[in-house]
This record gives C-alpha cells, structure tokens and sequence, in this order.
C-alpha cells in the first residue's frame, strides 16, 4: 500500500515514506537507465573523460542539456556558448519549480534548494500528480523519488562512459525513444479532465510547431506559457460559471 494513506489513524512513518518514494521513482529509472547510458557514450566519444561525465550528471543532472553540452564540447564550441546554451535550454525548470511552490512551502530554504537540484520534466510530472490529488509533500517521501530517478541517470551514464570506446553509434539501439516514451507514459496519468487533456495537447502541438518553425530551444518555453496561460484562462472561467 502507498504511503500516501493512513491506518487506524497513525500516518505513515519516514520509512514508508521512502519505500514509496523508491516505487513512485522506479519507472523513472527504466527510462533514465539507457538514456543515460546513450549519453556516457556520446560524452567519451566527444572528447568528455569518463569521469566528468558522471560528475555531469551528479552536478548538472539535466538531460537534453547534457547531450547538447557533449555535442558541443565536440564541435570545439567555447565554454560560454556551452553554459549559455544550457541556460536557455533548462530555463523551463524556473515554471515548473514555481507550480510546485505552494506544495513545497512547508520545507524550509534548504529543502526547497535541494529539491530544485534535482528537478526534471519526469520528477515534475510526478509530484505534480501527487500536489493535484492533494497529497502533503512529506521530504522523506520526495526525495525518495528524486534520489531514485537521479541514480538511474548517474548509474546509466557510468555504464555509458565505460562502454564509449565499443560503441560507434549509439542511437542505432534506440536508445534515444525511451525519453519520450516515459514521459507520455508519466504525462497520461495527469489528464483526468477535458481541460487538462485540451492543455497537454495544445502545449505538445505549440511545441511541434514552434520547433519547425525554427525556435531552437525556445519551442517548450513558448509552448508552455501559452499552455499554462490558456488553461489558467479557461480555469476562471469555469470557475465563473
């Protein structure tokens, strides 16, 4: 049973918690697993030694950025341009922190920090599920997933940077489909309603078009303010009926 319920009125103790956390984050680490092993190749075939990698992915902890980072550590892009890139590219984590706040308003100044350390798309999409059933954010249980899904990414990349030298191409594994594929499958859960589902679509199909129309990384930010703008509207004035 989750820890998210009570029994004979005693609520679950930081243990049950953790279990919990570890089982909410699991189907991350499946994902995260190949994902980062595809990025630990790219790394060391780009000139990246393996143990920068994973410090990489300890510190950084943000995939797409990652990938780009190595590619353009490749081309022999200057430092700057590396870390500018991904400062763009990883601006969306300041929305999606900012939805979680009022959930996390009970942890204090450092939890809050630490628990923006570790966000990503996949971990967002789990907490948010949880902040919209109106479950308590409880730090042993949070962290939990957090620490689960990060560790899949770390442990992946490991295994991705020793095994760089036997691998040409890694993308000839498929190894690049298990991103998105995790995260429709974390994404589905969330649209119980008609708006939220119209939200999710909208935002998928601003995102498409924005990136053919050659927005670079802007595409998801755009995307997800006129989705977040939209379903805001469309929320008060159900609100108002």
């Amino acid at each position: 049973m989750e820890a998210t319920s009570l029994s004979a009125g005693v609520g679950p103790t930081a243990f049950d918690d953790m279990r919990a956390g570890i089982r909410r984050g699991f189907p991350i680490v499946l994902g995260y697993l190949p994902l980062g092993f595809a990025f630990g190749v790219l790394a060391v075939q780009n000139g990246i030694p393996g143990y920068a990698a994973v410090l990489m992915s300890i510190l950084v902890f943000a995939g797409s950025g990652q990938f780009i980072a190595a590619a353009m550590w490749g081309a022999g892009a200057a430092p700057w341009a590396i870390i500018f890139t991904n400062l763009i590219i990883n601006l969306r984590y300041l929305f999606m922190c900012a939805a979680l706040a009022p959930w996390l308003s009970r942890f204090s100044r450092l939890r809050q920090v630490l628990f923006g350390y570790e966000i990503t798309d996949e971990i967002f999409a789990v907490h948010s599920s949880a902040m919209h059933r109106h479950e308590t954010a409880r730090a042993p249980l949070v962290f939990a997933v957090n620490l689960t899904a990060h560790s899949g990414w770390v442990g992946g990349t490991l295994l991705g940077a020793v095994s760089g030298s036997l691998l040409a191409d890694p993308r000839h594994l498929g190894l690049d489909f298990a991103l998105p594929a995790m995260f429709f499958a974390l994404l589905v859960p969330l649209c119980l309603t008609r708006l939220r589902l119209l939200v999710a679509l909208l935002a998928g199909g601003l995102s498409v078009g924005f990136a053919l129309l050659g927005t670079g990384s802007w595409n998801v930010i755009l995307a997800t303010l006129i989705g977040a703008s939209v379903a805001t509207w469309l929320t008060r004035k159900e609100d108002k009926a």
